[in-house]
């Protein structure tokens, strides 16, 4: 009988210790709702909200005419890379809204508005020879670049990254060739002190607009700006000129690169300098004296 006991004792006790607590939740306790919140976390939200640039484009470019520019439609556009119309790139850009004859764009996260007559449509060019000059859509920039083939569903161009000549494959609508002279081209702007190299964005009878050395924007006289010429056969130990930030000065082809997309040069009245100079330019960066 004694053993009896003892085990109904340690019976009670093997389950008092393995039962969990009973809970005591007070009147405030989160555990008597029956669906606990959890609160999101806001840094792993996908950032959908556009940055608004407010400033207004610095220059009075074309006709006060209506655009006739679709929403959601693409355009090649000045872009600007912050709030700030202070350092710019020539890229691909979606219409938003049209207010008069101002363009609302987006790009990427950036929200802008532009002058209608400084916009270009985005066309498919259909297929384009190996070896056509071309401006290359990459994101918020545009690079110059080279074709090395085309079909209606790609195409592939060389183009300089990183001091290096690489291949990218993009579609066929990502491409500008530059066979006319228009926006996205080359060109040189004459100033007293010398000759600076840019791109051309916009182009009239009286004036021209043009990106400058490290994006700036420059609104100048046509008759100061010169095409630079697409078809330069480049050739090992030639003497060209090839902008040095803002500059044109003389260079010495050193060697060329996947069939004259790109040269290693040497600005020769510069020391040399590991990266820097000697240095690998895209063939749209060389060219002969203008003036």
């Amino acid at each position: 009988m004694v053993q009896g006991i003892l085990i109904f004792i340690f019976s009670i006790l093997f389950y008092a210790c393995n039962d969990p607590p009973p809970a005591h939740p007070g009147p405030d306790d989160p555990r008597d709702a029956p669906v606990r919140p959890i609160a999101p976390d806001r840094r792993l939200a996908p950032k959908t909200d556009f940055v608004r640039n407010t400033e207004p484009f610095p220059w009075r470019a074309g006709a006060d005419v209506i655009p006739s520019f679709a929403p959601q439609s693409r355009v090649w556009a000045p872009t600007p890379i912050g709030r700030t119309w202070d350092v710019v790139n020539f890229a691909v850009a979606t219409v938003h809204r049209v207010e008069g004859n101002q363009v609302v764009l987006r790009a990427g996260q950036l929200e802008f508005t532009v002058p209608a007559a400084v916009l270009l449509p985005v066309r498919s060019p259909g297929k384009l020879a190996g070896g056509t000059p071309v401006l290359a859509a990459m994101g918020l920039t545009g690079e110059w670049a080279k074709v090395v083939e085309s079909t209606d569903q790609a195409v592939t161009v060389h183009l300089v990254f990183a001091q290096e000549v690489v291949a990218r494959t993009l579609a066929p609508d990502a491409v500008l060739p530059l066979d006319k002279k228009g926006p996205g081209s080359p060109v040189a702007v004459w100033r007293q002190n010398g000759a600076e190299f840019g791109m051309l964005i916009y182009l009239d009878g009286e004036r021209a607009g043009v990106i400058g050395y490290a994006g700036r924007l420059d609104w100048v006289p046509a008759a100061q700006v010169r095409f630079v010429p697409l078809d330069i056969a480049l050739k090992k130990n030639v003497s060209l000129m090839s902008p040095y930030a803002d500059r044109l000065e003389e260079v010495r082809v050193l060697e060329v690169l996947e069939n004259g997309a790109a040269a290693r040069v040497l600005f020769v009245s510069r020391p040399e300098e590991p990266g820097i100079n000697p240095r690998v330019v895209p063939y749209a960066r060389l060219t002969r004296m203008l003036w």
